[in-house]
């Protein structure tokens, strides 16, 4: 096969997760200047479960679809979904390592939400940090402060929407994750802002949750950086594609 022609401009590949519309590849552009290309491919599995150990098993699956977008002429590959990054690892080396695996399997740059969270993090000077895993479970919650932990950050506060009683506790595969509206986005963040015990940023993690829409509005509403699992992602594929962003288009992370 033939293979695929170089395009004049940068295309950034999403995997997204399985059983979901994912709107990232359409977001992403429209944040962008100039030309850049999107393609997206779907993990296979619209029965997936969601626990963490179905989603660190999911490996195999991550390593084909990068497989497939980087025979399709992508320049970047990112991956949608903050856990797929760090579920079943214990340090911030093993989820580089799975990320190195990535590129080396789409043949390209490759990008991952957790550690685009890190990396944003770190560009901005963060050293202590709010966590809103929104609709997160109780594993998952825990599960992420202690991989954003592991990374050396001081984790002040850690709440999801359920600990904040915004909504009732929930499972990351409940139809609340999925259609989560900017009302309670914006009041999950300015419940940590109301006791930010001195962190430095916010970080909104839950793929359903689209702070890029409403970035300016988070961040009048903290009065500090916030960084969503969707800003986080964009802008490092943004960074790795060479691609400008809009003036503000992500927020505190726009211009770093």
């Amino acid at each position: 096969m033939a293979p695929a022609p170089k395009q004049r401009f940068p295309v950034v590949g999403f995997i997204t997760p399985p059983g979901w519309y994912d709107p990232s590849p359409v977001e992403f552009a429209a944040k962008c200047e100039g030309g850049v290309g999107t393609q997206q491919c779907l993990m296979t599995g619209p029965t997936f479960d969601y626990a963490l150990t179905s989603v660190a098993q999911s490996e195999p699956e991550m390593m084909i679809a990068a497989r497939s977008l980087g025979a399709a002429g992508c320049d970047v590959v990112a991956k949608v979904g903050t856990p797929f990054g760090w579920a079943g690892l214990s340090s911030e080396e093993e989820a580089r390592a799975r990320c190195a695996k990535l590129a080396a399997s789409a043949g390209v740059h490759a990008v991952m939400t957790g550690l685009a969270i890190v990396d944003a993090l770190r560009a901005l000077g963060v050293a202590k940090v709010a966590l809103a895993p929104t609709y997160y479970s109780d594993d998952w919650r825990d599960a992420w402060r202690s991989f954003v932990t592991a990374c050396g950050f001081n984790v002040v506060l850690c709440e999801s929407l359920s600990d904040q009683n915004l909504a009732p506790a929930v499972s990351p595969t409940d139809e609340l994750g999925w259609i989560i509206g900017e009302d309670l986005i914006s009041a999950a963040v300015g419940a940590l802002a109301q006791n930010p015990r001195g962190a430095e940023a916010i970080v909104v993690t839950g793929a359903g949750c689209r702070t890029n829409l409403i970035i300016e509005h988070l961040e009048h509403t903290a009065g500090l950086p916030v960084i969503g699992a969707d800003t986080a992602l964009f802008w490092a594929a943004a960074k790795r594609a060479g691609v400008s962003l809009k003036p503000g288009a992500l927020g505190a992370l726009t211009d770093v």
